[in-house]
């Protein structure tokens, strides 16, 4: 039998928290382990609980949401945890909020309007996928808010501290290609060029690929 997806809810409405969880609960492969209302209540309790994916309102009491997206995967990095599935909810994303969540390191985004279908579609599949960023998504996003800006480490200083090998499988990522084609150019298996990949994006203090991506483009060394 397969173990249930551990779920947090993190929502500033009782009423939305309530009716997520008896929707995730009716699952029989969901469950909620955690939920909270407030940004300093859920990093104090979010690191230390057993969970697969956050979901995370825009809205919630003390911090906006993807602020408190930022500052829960800079805690989990900091003990070397790995960090949770992050899907991102609100009443609707413009291209500024897709791209400004995107960048803090949501793996997916769900409007109230989507209905609870696409809930928990993207509960099972956020936990479930390899994180391969689709990079034309991920440019028209950059062109449609071209003038968002959002917050990223010292991308060239944390580079510096990548090995031989981690820069060798950057240098093919950032040339556009998939673990798949990497590991046939460095005759490595692809297992290995996802672990060395997970290491750089670690090093880098992102969770995603798709932050990896974000922020080498705007240091001007994505050649894919």
């Amino acid at each position: 039998m397969a173990l249930d997806l551990r779920v947090a809810l993190i929502d500033g409405d009782p009423d939305i928290r309530f009716g997520r969880r008896l929707l995730i609960d009716s699952q029989t492969d969901l469950k909620v382990v955690l939920e909270d209302d407030s940004a300093d209540s859920a990093l104090e309790r979010l690191p230390n609980a057993l969970v697969d994916v956050i979901v995370l309102d825009h809205r919630i009491k003390g911090m906006d949401g993807i602020r408190l997206a930022q500052k829960l995967i800079e805690g989990y990095l900091s003990v070397a945890a790995k960090v949770p599935a992050l899907i991102m909810t609100g009443p609707y994303f413009s291209p500024e909020l897709q791209l400004a969540s995107i960048a803090a390191g949501a793996t997916d985004l769900v409007t109230q309007e989507s209905g609870p279908d696409e809930l928990l579609k993207a509960i099972r599949s956020t936990a479930s996928k390899d994180d391969q960023p689709n990079f034309r998504e991920l440019r028209k996003f950059l062109q449609d808010a071209k003038d968002v800006e959002f917050d990223i480490p010292d991308l060239l200083v944390r580079l510096g501290t990548l090995n031989q090998r981690e820069a060798e499988v950057l240098e093919f990522f950032e040339l556009g290609h998939d673990d798949e084609e990497i590991a046939a150019l460095l005759a490595t298996p692809q297992y290995r060029v996802r672990q060395v990949l997970g290491s750089v994006i670690a090093k880098c203090g992102f969770a995603t690929r798709s932050q990896l991506f974000l922020s080498l483009n705007r240091a001007g060394r994505f050649r894919g």
